[in-house]
Parts: C-alpha cells; sequence; structure tokens
C-alpha cells in the first residue's frame, strides 16, 4: 500500500495503533505522567518584609492559614493572608538571595550600578550586566533555559507576560534569550489568546486520547515498541516500511492536544473575544497604561489565559511580570505616587528625605493586591484537574520579587514563595530555613513608622544575613521539571556566577569577556547542586 494513503486512513492520534500491536496494549496499562511547568510571578520594587513572611519562628516550620492570616502583635495584618487557603500547598525557601548585588561588579575592568538595572536583568540570568550600552545582561534567563529544555514541539521560547505597558529598558526587562538579547513581554492578551485557538480541539475523546499521552508526540510514545520491533528479524521491505513510517511521521507530526483544550475550556474560564474585549483588549495594539480595566480585568484575563496556555500544553515556561513605576487608583485604592516613588518612601526616585504621609500603609495596600492577585492565580491553576490531581499539582508557581525592601534596595533574604509540588519533587506546606541561625524578617518599618510628613526617611530597613545563592533554587525548579521526563539527567548548575554579598559591601566580583558579550572568565558557580532541603 502507499505509505501516504496508508497514515492518511488511519487518522489522527490514532495512526500509530493498528501499525504496532504492542501498543495497545502498553498504552493502557500505563498512562504517562502529566507535563510539569514553572510559573513566574514577578512583582517590583520590594515589599514590607516584616508584614510578608508567615509567622513562623527563625523561618522554618510548618505553614498553617494561621500563620499566613494572624494579625502581627503591632496590630497590623499579615500580607499574604489572600493564601490561607492554600497553605497546604505553599513552600517558602527563606534565606536566598540574588548573586551579583553591590556597587562594585567589574565587567571587563569597567562598573555600571543600579539596584533595579540589576535587580530586573540579573534577577533570572544570575549573570552581570554590561556597563556599556543598555546595560543588559550578560546571559540567558531561566525561563527560556526552560523553554528549551521542556516545551514540546518547534516552540523554545517562553510566554512572557505583563500587564499594562512594558517599559522597553533594563529596568522593565526581566527575560533575557541569549547575552545581551532583552526579550519584550507581551502586553496584550488578545495576541496570546490568538496563539491558542488554532490549537483548540473539538468532539469527545476517542480511543486515541486514551492511548497518547497529553503534550508527548506520537512517536515518543512508541518509541520503546519501534525499537523492540527494529530488533526483530525482519525482512528489507518490512524494514524500510517502518524507516519511510517514521520519515513521514516526522515530516508531519504535530503535537497531539490534551482533550481540554477547547473553546468550551476556555469559555468556562471566561477566556472569550467579548471579555477580552471588556477587559480593554483591542484587536489590534499594546501599551495600555496604567488604566482601571487593566489592572482589574485585564490581569484577570491574563492570569485565565496562562492556565489557558498551560491546559493546551502550549507553553512550560511562563512569566507574567508586573510594570513597577505604577500609580493605584483601582480596587478601593487611591494613591498619589507610583509604587517605585512609595517604595523610597518619598515618594520619588531619590533615596532619603522625608516620608510621604501614610506610605507604610499605602505599601502595605499595594503588597496585599499584589498578593490577591498571585492567590487568584494560585486558585484559578488548582481548579483544573490533571492526571489524578490539579495543574496546581504538577507544577511550581513562584511569586519572585525585584527586591525585599524596596527603600534598602537589598536582595537577600528575598520574600519568594513557590505554590504546587511540581509533580511531588517540592515540599508543600512548610517554610524551610536554608541560611541557619536567627533568620529575621527585616526592618521594613525601621524609617516612616510614625506615619508623619515630617518624619525623616533614615533608609535603614534591610535585613542581615539570607546570602544562600539564588542558582541552587534555580537548578532545584530545572531538576523538579526535568524528573517528569524519560532518561533526565540532573543539572548542578545555572548561571553565570552566584557571587552573594550582603548589601554593598563584601569584595566585588569581577568579569572578562570576549567582546561580544559572552562572559569568559569570572568567579563562576563556586557553590553547585540543588536546594536538597525543601525537595520532598
Amino acid at each position: 500500500m502507499n505509505r501516504r494513503l496508508f497514515l492518511r486512513g488511519i487518522g489522527g492520534a490514532a495512526l500509530a495503533v493498528p501499525f504496532l500491536n504492542s501498543l495497545v496494549r502498553s498504552a493502557r496499562a500505563q498512562e504517562a505522567p502529566s507535563p510539569r511547568r514553572l510559573v513566574i510571578f514577578y512583582t517590583n520594587n520590594g515589599c514590607l518584609t516584616n508584614r510578608w513572611f508567615p509567622t513562623i519562628e527563625n523561618g522554618a516550620g510548618s505553614v498553617t492559614a494561621a500563620s499566613l492570616e494572624t494579625v502581627q502583635a503591632d496590630g497590623k495584618p499579615r500580607t499574604l493572608a489572600p493564601l490561607a487557603p492554600y497553605a497546604a500547598k505553599l513552600l517558602f525557601p527563606r534565606g536566598l538571595a540574588m548573586p551579583l548585588s553591590g556597587f562594585n561588579n567589574k565587567v571587563d575592568g569597567a562598573v555600571h550600578f543600579d539596584p533595579h538595572d540589576q535587580g530586573m536583568g540579573s534577577k533570572l540570568t544570575c549573570a552581570p550586566l554590561d556597563p556599556a550600552g543598555e546595560h543588559w545582561a550578560l546571559s540567558h534567563s531561566l525561563d527560556h533555559e526552560i523553554a528549551r529544555r521542556f516545551n514540546q514541539g518547534t516552540n523554545k521560547i517562553p510566554l512572557v507576560l505583563s500587564v499594562g505597558n512594558a517599559f522597553t529598558n533594563v529596568k522593565g526587562i526581566v527575560s533575557y534569550s541569549a547575552s545581551n538579547t532583552p526579550f519584550a513581554p507581551v502586553t496584550n492578551a488578545r495576541t496570546v489568546y490568538s496563539s491558542l485557538t488554532g490549537l483548540f480541539a473539538s468532539g469527545s475523546e476517542t480511543e486515541a486520547d486514551h492511548r497518547v499521552a497529553r503534550g508527548e508526540s506520537i512517536i515518543d510514545l512508541v518509541t520503546h515498541d519501534l525499537d523492540a520491533l527494529k530488533a526483530r528479524k525482519m525482512s528489507g521491505a518490512d524494514r524500510r516500511k517502518v524507516d519511510d513510517w517514521l520519515a513521514l511521521l516526522r515530516e508531519t507530526e504535530q503535537r497531539v492536544l490534551p482533550s481540554a483544550c477547547t473553546a468550551e475550556a476556555a469559555a468556562a474560564l471566561g477566556v472569550t473575544d467579548a471579555a477580552l474585549t471588556a477587559a480593554g483588549y483591542p484587536a489590534r495594539g499594546g501599551g495600555f497604561g496604567n488604566s482601571e480595566a487593566v489592572y482589574t480585568l485585564g490581569s484577570e484575563m491574563m492570569i485565565r489565559l496562562i492556565a489557558l496556555t498551560m491546559m493546551c500544553d502550549n507553553n512550560r515556561s511562563i512569566v507574567l511580570q508586573w510594570p513597577g513605576f505604577v500609580t493605584f487608583k483601582w480596587d478601593g485604592i487611591s494613591h498619589t505616587h507610583d509604587h517605585h516613588g512609595l517604595s523610597h518612601r518619598n515618594g520619588s526616585a531619590a533615596t532619603g528625605g522625608q516620608c510621604v504621609s501614610g506610605v507604610l500603609e499605602q505599601i502595605h495596600e499595594i503588597d496585599r493586591w499584589y498578593a490577591g492577585r498571585y492567590a487568584k492565580l494560585v486558585k484559578t491553576i488548582d481548579s483544573i484537574e490533571e492526571g489524578g490531581g490539579t495543574l496546581l499539582d504538577n507544577s511550581a508557581v513562584m511569586w519572585l520579587p525585584e527586591l525585599a525592601d524596596g527603600n534598602a534596595h537589598n536582595t537577600n533574604n528575598l520574600p519568594i514563595v513557590i505554590a504546587g509540588g511540581a509533580g511531588g519533587y517540592l515540599k508543600q506546606g512548610v517554610a524551610v530555613n536554608l541560611a541557619g541561625g536567627n533568620l529575621a524578617v527585616g526592618n521594613s518599618e525601621a524609617s516612616c513608622a510614625g506615619g508623619g510628613e515630617a518624619e525623616n526617611n533614615s533608609g535603614n530597613t534591610g535585613s542581615s544575613g539570607g546570602t544562600v545563592p539564588l542558582n541552587k533554587l534555580y537548578t532545584t525548579l530545572i531538576n523538579a521539571l526535568g524528573a517528569g521526563t524519560p532518561d533526565w539527567i540532573p543539572v548542578d548548575r545555572f548561571g553565570v556566577s552566584d557571587a552573594v554579598s550582603v548589601g554593598f559591601g563584601g569584595t566585588a566580583p569581577s568579569f572578562t569577556t570576549d567582546g561580544a558579550g559572552n562572559v569568559t572568565d569570572g568567579p563562576g558557580i563556586s557553590n553547585p547542586g540543588e536546594l536538597d532541603a525543601i525537595k520532598a
């Protein structure tokens, strides 16, 4: 029979089944594991750290709803109270620090320092910044590493989203596809929706759906059967049939989509053309400014689209970043200074000076608003069933900050929370003190606690300790996703360097490049490996 007619007659996901009899038995015997994914929720300007962390002595122990909800001894509410219903699915890796923070990092003998440039450019790359030009980071970022390793098919780039305007300079870019190569986020939710509609399946599940692993290629599914078949003695003609079949399948192969990737599933999530229009997303364009519609309905739509992207297995590496220079005027918040200025306590880009009246409560309002958005993301992902659990159970959904405290601009003792166990790889329902010793929550209310205009802003609001390199968390997350794939060989490092200094002191690292932006010499990774203490 003509091989093209043969394949055309079989049809769809089942095209391999009648060709290899053993597939029917093996596919029914076990279902392929669900895909694992990383979602990063990225916010700017730090937070009030002493209100953010769970109330657990010395930063370690079980995370309960009470530890997230309980009002502080001073009567002030906790930031993460919206996450209380998900306490059992949360992991707080305490004591981590971003590498390459500080005044005097040198690249080819030159220095560039700006805490926000470093907080953005170095955060996901763990690489120094180019002291010349636009000060871009000198390596690719974690989201691209994840996408290249784990995305299915030919799509090897992450889905990076931003709500509202996205700056096109180093202060607005957190994702890098390569050294000196920023990767701008998508700001129009309609663009994301359009990329998914072509994947929507229709109709009920067939027998083939039960035989094909979600998100895996047909060739991947039948590899062992093919190997066994080809090991047998067969005629040259039969061997050519197998080779011809494989060659054609590789030419025409498409990922088999989960049955939940449908227009009906999208509508059930609230992702429709009408809803996109109501959220302020026109048919074309982007860059919507600080409008109430985009930050309320629009951010809600971005969260739903992240869930839909995961259901369609269209990307296993997703970033939702929030702009840092935003004046909050929605959901009962009515500020006159932008978030960046409030984080400095004085309402401007300057440091020091006098406190804005009621500035700490205004920062807390912003922190709680972001906590509500993160909780909504977690809730949405956790509401979708997959493989005997939920999408959240198979994912790591990480809230990652630019800074710890925005006034001190410190990047040690970072406030990080991860929801979901990444398929059982990560602990849940605990905070883990990775640094050891007495791990404090910081001094965010050391300035401006009186709430008056004339009060002096000392800027002494950081925290000491907590300098375990963030690279080790990224290495753990890479292996968490890799553990769900066959024949995975664990990695022991990520990034250019894990050099960490507390505040702005210590010995500054020095790097050499080849002139094309590629780092050829420097301190490198001195502390490789995973964070075993957070592994399940």
